[in-house]
């Protein structure tokens, strides 16, 4: 089961379907969705699929989480998930296990994204017990591919994505309990 994860400016807490219409919200914005959708306005009915799914996933302790602020007010998605079926076919990334992060727009640039995927990273270690991490940024997304650098990802490879050239990232979480 996944757990609350504390953030230095604020926490990570299991999203539910109660969370759709802020997720639905966030994923319409032009900003959010531009590479995290592919720039495709995804229908109420996915939104709640995915939320459902997360669900499921809840019992490996994968899925999605809330970004909250210290006022509990929603600012974003997190999660671990299994890689996308689209990615599944780059050798490297099968089976293996990806972040996902979608802040508001009004709170990119404070280092929330960055305390988040470190969260992410370290309960992938903690308590998932992962060794790695994979992560596919499209090419012209360059805040995320700062964040993943700044995170400690490498560039391992390029593949074709569906809108873009995807970079392949791999962070290596060695052994349980290092840093």
């Amino acid at each position: 089961m996944k757990t609350v994860l504390d953030l230095p400016s604020g926490h990570l807490r299991p999203a539910t379907v109660d969370d759709l219409d802020a997720v639905l919200n966030l994923l319409h914005d032009p900003d959010v969705r531009r590479y995290l959708c592919d720039d495709a306005l995804l229908p109420r009915e996915t939104v709640a699929a995915m939320l459902a799914e997360s669900e499921r996933l809840d019992r490996s302790g994968m899925g999605l989480w809330s970004i909250e602020d210290f006022s509990g007010g929603f600012v974003g998605i997190a999660g671990l998930q299994p890689v996308s079926e689209a990615l599944a076919g780059v050798p490297e990334m099968a089976g293996e296990v990806e972040p996902i992060i979608a802040l508001h727009p009004t709170f990119w640039g404070q280092g929330l994204a960055r305390q988040t995927l470190c969260a992410l990273a370290s309960y992938a270690r903690s308590n998932l017990h992962l060794s790695q991490l994979f992560a596919a940024v499209d090419e012209p997304n360059q805040r995320s591919h700062r964040l993943m650098q700044t995170c400690g990802f490498g560039p391992i490879q390029t593949t074709d994505g569906p809108a873009h050239k995807l970079i392949i990232y791999r962070l290596q979480l060695g052994e349980r309990g290092s840093s």
